[in-house]
């Protein structure tokens, strides 16, 4: 019998790939999130820290799986949890890419 976890972990995470990877993308971008506050801990950087948690947990992460819906359509096999952890990448390159050039 499978544990419960086991089962939120199928509806959370794509098949045939190991469960750890996204476990540290995940990981990775909460922590990156939080390099606004290294000019303060007043309320102008808290509201940074979430607006980088959203931005690269749920804004390019959807976008990216809205605009694979037409090749779902196309093609079946297609999991969109895995194009929405390509969004998720993206946006933490985005994110580095951020924190070297905008100062």
């Amino acid at each position: 019998m499978s544990k419960p976890s086991d089962k939120i972990f199928d509806l959370i995470f794509p098949k045939d790939l190991p469960n750890s990877l996204f476990v540290i993308l995940i990981v990775a971008c909460l922590l990156l999130g939080l390099s606004s506050l290294r000019h303060g801990t007043d309320l102008q950087s808290w509201l940074n820290v979430i607006e980088n948690w959203l931005l690269m947990l749920l804004i390019f992460p959807t976008a990216t799986a809205t605009v694979a819906l037409p090749f779902k359509y196309r093609d079946p096999s297609l999991e969109l949890k895995l194009m929405y952890y390509l969004g998720m990448f993206v946006a933490f390159l985005f994110t580095l890419a951020k924190l070297r050039y905008w100062r």
